[in-house]
């Protein structure tokens, strides 16, 4: 009986081919961007022996883990107001001009954010609102 064990074939390839899969979650985590890139990603791969009383057979199990980093949080901000019957507008603010009063909702349509009221000629609206 031999005491070395190929790390290939052993169990059938089952464990080079969980820690091939545990490792393509760690070397991928590594490579993005939305994570930090100081912090140490860790595989762990167990594999535990349990054998009976005449100690002529072992139940081998084998199973990886991997401890990664989380992608950082994403931010941003949300305009909010009232439309005036009742119901609520929001737009996600990006760089403006200073002092812009137009908000536009799914349709493309102009709202007057003080009246709340969906504007049909937009050109026309866009200059009364900045005048």
């Amino acid at each position: 009986m031999s005491n070395s064990i190929d790390l290939n074939t052993f169990a059938d390839g089952a464990l080079q081919e969980k820690f091939n899969l545990e490792l393509e979650k760690v070397l991928s985590n590594l490579q993005d961007p939305n994570s930090d890139y100081k912090k140490p990603r860790e595989l762990t791969m167990k594999i535990k022996f349990v054998t009976d009383e005449a100690r002529d057979i072992s139940i081998v199990t084998i199973s990886t883990s991997s401890k990664l980093v989380p992608s950082k949080d994403a931010m941003t901000k949300l305009l909010m107001g009232m439309d005036g019957r009742g119901g609520f507008l929001a737009a996600e603010y990006k760089n403006q001009v200073p002092g812009q009063q137009v908000m536009r909702v799914n349709g493309g349509e102009v709202v007057d954010i003080e009246t709340g009221e969906i504007k049909e000629d937009t050109a026309s609206n866009v200059r009364a609102l900045y005048k």
